[in-house]
Order: structure tokens, then C-alpha cells, then sequence
């Protein structure tokens, strides 16, 4: 292989590589973690691969009840990587971490583990156009994975794709993190590509390749037309061969394109570590030919790994493969098997130009596929990005690790964000914080915040956990606060419903904030739910959306937003609720007991109990998101008007 540029002056730098990802089944991650250590690098795995294909991850968006099984593997997953990466960060902490390919999800705890250190995000492409091309309509399950796609994003601190059309779908507030770098080919392709097949005789027969899954990206029907063509044309088995690996929804319909009597061998599956060699025995590799919108933004693995084997390349003519293979490919229209077939001939029969295209190809991957080559622009830009002062995870009072949140608190919780980053307040006052969980959280979206808790018990560790970053919080009721007193935003979460007079506690509450300032409450949802929970945690009362906007404008207040959360996931978390409580001596307990009890009991304490909450119930944020309209919970937001 061609050495790379001297790096020789540039710190060594200590890279985690980190995450779910699998590098057999996409293996850019491996090039990559290949690139930084030819450059000289220091690159620790730590991966616990999750073992779901990307099409396995999207059926399961398709079918909402089988999520559990994504959250369950990955909360066992991000256990052990949670404690592997905290032990190896207090070992010798990184300079930065790499999260792998498919890491929407791993980019998140690679947040909440390492503290201070560039996250590196290999985003490669968009899972919403992943999910496009194969198959699914604009949905539920392509808006699920564009909710993804951002969070991931904004999670990130250098963001890499693969191509400039990529880099451009970036939000633009995010642009300024985002790089191109190339996907490249492992050694072991390079190491095929030295031992590949020779030129054939005249009278011997070419031999071509396609690997991949056949999707609507590959354009394996507009193949298989192409081998019927070349079939018509007497192109027999003596003059070429062609062998087709994989399989996928169009595998049927490309075999009927190509007709039985095409010389063509379908294979189903070889095993990676054999795949190399295979592809590299061949003379000619073919790229992608479909239509589709992703098809014109991707330079796929195959273009580099076949490029690194030795192999004559033959792809659609789109300006992202134009531009990274130059002319050192045969290129033709996306979607057409006439002009496809053309070029499979044109290199059969012109056997110097089959040559002169291996020889393009091979010098053309050695001197920039390889992975010390596409990690170029990664280090440039780690480089540039201050070690001690990551915008992102900057150390300060807001940056520390906070409580863990109950599963349905984290439900609502992006509702409750979403208001206070609406609403923009100054001023901040929580009613009733339990143990601060919420409260910590709310401290980094306001600059005073005040909390008010009148149990000892609670009190004590929401001082604890919101005092550290920068909060207040005294052992009283507002009712007990100035009276004079007033502020932009009052907060009351799953308060309400303990109240015996509800309508009473909100002629109070609106007094507590200032004329045009507003009021974010959380209460649970429709009163023919009320159950054995509600009852031992000494609730009074449900709600209905209707209803509590009325009782609202009746204190004062104009609602801006009620909506409903928790679908499909709250729902379960109610029924477990119900049966956790039955027979618990709690329910012989006065109200007032309960409700104190009430921020203490099923309150998740540990830090691993927040990495297996988070996992588990992101995926369900995302959907609730997009099913506004069903739930057994309520977060209203509402304006003081007199």
C-alpha cells in the first residue's frame, strides 16, 4: 500500500471506538479505527455490537410492540459498555470517541459517559432515507427516524459522512461540525485485491460480480434486465459470467428480469471473511443502478471494497461517484439495463480495456481508500477542536451527570423542554420537586431557578441534586413563599391530582406568576383509568384534556398547549404500576402520607439505572412524538392573562 502523509508532528491522540456497531455488516467503522491507527493513533475498542441488521431496526419502528425487545438488548448492551467506558475513562481518559456507524442511539450514552471529551459521530447517511429506499412510504416510521437522525446530530461534536450531498442535509445550525470523509475498504480487501484474479485469455470468459442486498438502491431489477439483454445478445457462458450475491425484496424480481436462461449463478450468502477473496476472483464489479434519491447522494461500500480488490468498476453516473472515481470506472445512466449492458459488453470484448480499468481502479484505492487516507479529514478537524473546551460538553454547573428520571417522568420530559425553551423564562419556580430529578434538568434551561418540596425526606436530596447546579430549593409549600413574589414560569409535575381542591391550589398558583408569564403542569390522564396506583399514591382525580383546560381559564390562564403523552409505552408502565401497588400496606396510609411517599416510591437512583432508562424509553419518545393524540398522561402549557 502507498504511505501517507507525514503526521509525525502531530500529539498521538488516545480515540475510543465506541458503541453497538457491527463491523461485518458495515464495516466503515473498522476502516476508520484502521485509519487513526496507521496515523499513528491510539484506538481502544469498546463495542458491544447489538446484533440487529439495519433492516431489523426499522421493521421494528414498523411494528411498535416488538420495540421492548430493542430497548431490552440495547439496555444490556449499554450496561456494559457503560461500565467498560467509565472504567477505561478513569484509567487514562480519552482524547476523543469515535461512536460507530448505525450509532443514533450509542451517541447518547457516549454523551452522559465521557464528560468533557469530543464525540465523534460516524452518522455516514441518514436513517430516514435508508428506510425511503427500502420501501417504506413518508410516515410514522420515516418521521421516527428523522427524529432520530437530528437528535443524533445534535449530540455530536465533529458529525461524519460520506459524501458532500450528505454533508448538505445537515441542519444548518450544525453545519459547522460536519465533514466528508470517504468510506474507504478495510485491509482485507487490499490484501484480496494483491492476489486477484489475471486478465482471462481471449477464449476465456469474464468474470463479474455483484454483492449487496437487492433494494430499490441497488437497482437489481435494472441488472437483471441488463443480463437478459446481454443473454439476447449471445452473450453465452463461454464469453461472460456473472455471479449475483445476496438477497433482499427485489431478489425475485431481478431473477425474473434476468430470465433462466441468463449467465448469471445467484448466491445467497458468503461469509465476510471469505467475501474478499470471492470478489476479488472476479475481473469486473458492478456498483448501483437505481432511482432512488439515495442512490444519487451515496458512493456505496462495494465502489471501494471492489476498487481495493482489484476489479474493473462499472456504476451509475451520479455526481458523488463521479467525483470520488474520477475516470477510473465505466458509468452509466441510473436505471437503464440497455446502457448497462453496453458497458458489461464494451469490457468483454475489449479485454485492454478491462485491463487499463483493474489497473485505474487498483491505483486509484491505494492511493486514497485506504484507511490512512480517509481519516485525513477527521484529524484535521480533531485537530481543530479545543480538547479542554468542547462546546457541547463544556464542563459547568449544568454539565454534570443528573438524577435518573422514572421512566414516565422521562416520557414527558421532552414535552416539558419543549415549553421551557418555547416560553424562554428568566424566572422559574418548580411546586413540589420530590427528589429533584426534573428539577436538575430545568435548572440548564432557565437562569434562576427555585424549587419548593415540603417533605424533609425529598427535600434533602433535591437540595442535593439541584443546589449542585446551581438551583434553590427550600422545605416549604408556595404557599409558604413571598406572597409578593412572582415569576415567568411555574412548574408543577404530577402535583395537581393530589390536591383535594384543585381549583383552589390553581387560584393560588396563578398568583405566583407574573401577567403575560406561564404555567407548564403535568397531571395523568382520563378519570375511567383511575386504579389502584392512583389510589396508594393518594391521587384524587384524573383528567381529561377538555377538562383541564377549563379549569385552567377559570383561575386565569389561557391555554397554549395540552397534549397528551406516553402512547404506547405508558400504558404498560400503568398496568405494572396497578400491580405493584396492589395489596401494598401504603394504601392503608393517610392522603397526606401517600402523597409524600408518593417522590420517593419506584424512584430510580443510580447512574446505570439512568443509562437503562434513557435507552429504553428513547425510542418511545420518538413515537409519542408522532401519535400526539393518544396517552394516558397530560403536559399543559398555559398563559396568565389577568
Amino acid at each position: 500500500m502507498t504511505t501517507h502523509p507525514d503526521r509525525s508532528t502531530q500529539t498521538t491522540m488516545r480515540i475510543i471506538a465506541f458503541g453497538t456497531y457491527q463491523a461485518d455488516s458495515h464495516p466503515r467503522v473498522r476502516v476508520l479505527i484502521e485509519g487513526l491507527r496507521a496515523q499513528g493513533h491510539d484506538v481502544l475498542e469498546i463495542n458491544e455490537p447489538l446484533g440487529l441488521s439495519t433492516a431489523e431496526r426499522v421493521s421494528m419502528l414498523r411494528k411498535p410492540w416488538t420495540l421492548p425487545v430493542l430497548g431490552l438488548r440495547l439496555a444490556h448492551r449499554w450496561t456494559r459498555l457503560a461500565r467498560r467506558g467509565r472504567s477505561e475513562s478513569k484509567r487514562q481518559p480519552p482524547d476523543a470517541v469515535l461512536v460507530g456507524y448505525l450509532g443514533h442511539f450509542d451517541v447518547h450514552l457516549a454523551r452522559r459517559v465521557f464528560h468533557g471529551t469530543p464525540i465523534v459521530l460516524d452518522h455516514l447517511i441518514f436513517a430516514a432515507g435508508t428506510a425511503v429506499d427500502r420501501g417504506s412510504a413518508k410516515g410514522l416510521v420515516t418521521g421516527a427516524l428523522e427524529v432520530l437522525d437530528r437528535r443524533a446530530l445534535r449530540a455530536a461534536d465533529v458529525i461524519v459522512l460520506d459524501t458532500a450531498e450528505h454533508r448538505d442535509r445537515v441542519p444548518e445550525e450544525l453545519s459547522s461540525r460536519a465533514l466528508v470523509a470517504a468510506v474507504g475498504a478495510d485491509a482485507t480487501w487490499f490484501e484480496a485485491g494483491g492476489h486477484a484474479s489475471p486478465a482471462p485469455a481471449l477464449d476465456e470468459p469474464v468474470r463479474v460480480v455483484f454483492f449487496g442486498l437487492f433494494t430499490p438502491l441497488q437497482g437489481a431489477v435494472v441488472i437483471g434486465e441488463a443480463l437478459n439483454l446481454l443473454h439476447r445478445r449471445g452473450f453465452g457462458a463461454d464469453r461472460l459470467r456473472v455471479t449475483m450475491i445476496g438477497s433482499g425484496q427485489d431478489l425475485a424480481a431481478a431473477q425474473a428480469a434476468a430470465g433462466p436462461e441468463a449467465p448469471a449463478e445467484w448466491v445467497g450468502w458468503v461469509d465476510p471473511a471469505r467475501l474478499p477473496a470471492v470478489v476479488a476472483s472476479h475481473q469486473v464489479a458492478l456498483g448501483i443502478f437505481g432511482t432512488t434519491p439515495k442512490g444519487a447522494d451515496v458512493v456505496p461500500n462495494k465502489v471501494y471494497q471492489s476498487a481495493a480488490a482489484g476489479c474493473a468498476i462499472i456504476t451509475s453516473d451520479t455526481r458523488p461517484q463521479r467525483r470520488v472515481l474520477g475516470e477510473a470506472a465505466e458509468f452509466v445512466p441510473v436505471g437503464d439495463p440497455s446502457a448497462l449492458a453496453d458497458a458489461i459488453a464494451r469490457l468483454v470484448e475489449d479485454r485492454q480495456l478491462l485491463v487499463h480499468r483493474r489497473r485505474q481502479a487498483r491505483e486509484l484505492a491505494l492511493s486514497s481508500f485506504t484507511g490512512g487516507a480517509v481519516v485525513l479529514p477527521l484529524l484535521d478537524r480533531l485537530a481543530d477542536v479545543p480538547l479542554d473546551d468542547v462546546s457541547t460538553a463544556a464542563a459547568s454547573k449544568h454539565s454534570a451527570p443528573v438524577a435518573p428520571l422514572t421512566p414516565r417522568a422521562a416520557l414527558r420530559w421532552p414535552l416539558i423542554k419543549r415549553a421551557m425553551k418555547q416560553t424562554r423564562p428568566a424566572t422559574t419556580l418548580e411546586i413540589g420537586c420530590g427528589q429533584g430529578a426534573m428539577g436538575a434538568r430545568l435548572v440548564g434551561l432557565t437562569p434562576s431557578f427555585t424549587a419548593v418540596e415540603p417533605d424533609v425526606s425529598s427535600y434533602q436530596i433535591a437540595k442535593e441534586r439541584i443546589g449542585t447546579r446551581g438551583g434553590t430549593v427550600l422545605n416549604c409549600t408556595s404557599d409558604e413563599l413571598d406572597d409578593d413574589r412572582t415569576f415567568d414560569m411555574v412548574c408543577a409535575f404530577e402535583v395537581l391530582e393530589h390536591l383535594e381542591d384543585d381549583t383552589g391550589a390553581l387560584d393560588a398558583w396563578v398568583k405566583k406568576v407574573r401577567i403575560g408569564g406561564h404555567l407548564v403542569l403535568s397531571v395523568p390522564a382520563w378519570q375511567h383509568m383511575f386504579g389502584t396506583w392512583d389510589k396508594a399514591v393518594g391521587h384524587y382525580r384524573r383528567y381529561s384534556p377538555d377538562e383541564l383546560a377549563t379549569k385552567l381559564r377559570a383561575a386565569g390562564f389561557e391555554p397554549v398547549k395540552i397534549g397528551l403523552y406516553g402512547w404506547p409505552l405508558a400504558f404498560l408502565l400503568e398496568a405494572i404500576r396497578n400491580r405493584v401497588a396492589d395489596g401494598s400496606a401504603q394504601m392503608e396510609d393517610s392522603a397526606a402520607d401517600q402523597t409524600a411517599h408518593s417522590g420517593r416510591w419506584l424512584q430510580p437512583t443510580k447512574r446505570l439505572s439512568a443509562i437503562v432508562i434513557t435507552v429504553g424509553i428513547f425510542p418511545f419518545q420518538v413515537m409519542q412524538r408522532l401519535v400526539q393524540s393518544k396517552g394516558n398522561g397530560i403536559v399543559a402549557l398555559a398563559r396568565r392573562v389577568s
